[in-house]
């Protein structure tokens, strides 16, 4: 009987260690993109006074134009970027749930990083615009009050006009 004790002991600790292991895993796999690309992000951007991030100060990359030209993003991202836009345009402002308005970007977000196969130079650049655009996305989501999530969404319109000033 004792023979059989000891493996037996041995076999549970191993298949729950394993278990632990797995589920580890698992929790790791079911953080979404754009939690993700944030944690990523947040230590490589400074702060600006109203806590916005705008440079990889340890990369040194900022969000700047391709020798005076837009950058070239990948066609892939592009719905996703339009997405958002008709998002924020569509929103009823008087009868909106910002709440839903954030779920709904940071999905669409989400898809946005996923559909990304840029490299180089303009990769980094869009992540630095990315990096803002997703803490705005959070902020929202954080919002308590109607009247700061009216502020937040104002900060997201200006987020996609400033895309479309860096990236074609």
């Amino acid at each position: 009987m004792k023979r059989l004790l000891i493996p037996a002991i041995m076999a549970i600790a191993i298949l729950t260690s394993c278990e632990k292991n797995k589920e580890q895993a698992e929790n790791v796999e079911s953080k979404t993109t754009t939690e993700q690309v944030s944690e990523n992000h947040e230590d490589h951007a400074t702060s600006d006074e109203h806590g916005a991030k705008d440079e990889h100060a340890s990369e040194g990359v900022a969000l700047e134009l391709d020798n005076g030209k837009k950058w070239k993003t990948n066609a892939e991202m592009l719905p996703f970027i339009n997405e958002q836009e008709k998002l924020l345009k569509n929103y009823d402002h008087a009868k909106g749930d910002y709440h839903a308005l954030a779920a709904n970007l940071a999905s669409a977000n989400d898809n946005l990083v996923k559909s990304c196969t840029m490299t180089g130079k303009s990769h980094d650049v869009l992540h630095v615009w990315l990096s803002d655009h997703l803490q705005y996305i959070n902020q929202l989501k954080k919002s308590t009050t109607k009247e700061e999530a009216e502020q937040t969404i104002a900060v997201l319109d200006n987020s996609m006009a400033k895309f479309h000033t860096y990236f074609e």
